[in-house]
């Protein structure tokens, strides 16, 4: 059964809870962009909400993965209803693990990539040519490091961390034009934390207990920006 590393056994499961969460949370979130947007047709709104939809996807791809990996009574029926496909004694079951891990880092990354758009200096964009080009190259990319890390998982992590601290950097700075705004400062710091979340997932083969350390700390920094997005709704409500 293939794998990307090996998880604490007391933690199986309660990792499943922590990403349905942030599932739940990148949800809530995205739809209340995607309502901001069409009050005032701003692109960062909707961009923002695609990114917590990609990011969703993310999570929604892991918790298929992740219960099926724990769970036998749900394995079974995967097995069952894919035996078609995965040949006799399930010898392509990997395959499918792999395309679902491939859907996780692709639209997760995809996210991190939008999202760091998003948190740059307002402008025009895709107006000129090398700036589309810039877009295909993100895209290729992506694609490459996404196939990359179905056989090396650290690198996932490792990009991921590279454009999460680009993200905090960009967050840092706009929460320092807005003269210390708090929420500002709450979004760089929910961003920080998921940061830090996917730095202990790199070193996951030195001991297992950082991916529990990293599932917290990725949990904490999807509640700071619910709650961040609750502030702000209640003040436009």
């Amino acid at each position: 059964m293939y794998r990307l590393f090996y998880t604490p056994t007391w933690f199986n499961g309660w990792d499943v809870v922590f990403d349905v969460v942030g599932l739940i949370v990148c949800l809530l979130i995205a739809a209340y962009s995607w309502r901001v947007y069409r009050i005032n047709r701003e692109n960062k709104f909707a961009y923002f909400s695609l990114a917590l939809v990609l990011v969703a996807l993310g999570f929604l791809s892991k918790v298929f993965t992740s219960s099926v990996l724990y769970f036998t009574p749900l394995r079974d029926v995967v097995a069952e209803v894919l035996q078609p496909f995965t040949g006799p004694r399930l010898s392509f079951s990997s395959l499918f693990y792999r395309a679902a891990f491939f859907i996780q880092m692709a639209s997760t990354l995809a996210a991190w990539i939008v999202v760091f758009f998003v948190s740059q200096k307002a402008r025009a964009r895709l107006r000129r040519f090398h700036e589309v080009a810039q877009i295909a190259l993100f895209a290729y990319l992506l694609l490459l490091i996404t196939v990359v890390s179905n056989f090396q998982y650290y690198v996932f992590y490792l990009t991921s961390a590279v454009i999460l601290g680009l993200i905090v950097l960009n967050y840092f700075k706009n929460y320092l034009n807005t003269n210390g705004n708090r929420n500002a400062l709450l979004v760089m710091l929910s961003f920080l934390f998921i940061l830090f979340g996917n730095f202990f997932f790199i070193f996951v083969f030195l001991s297992t207990s950082l991916y529990v350390v990293g599932e917290a700390l990725v949990l904490i920094g999807f509640l700071i920006l619910l709650y961040t997005y609750t502030q702000v709704k209640r003040r436009k409500d």
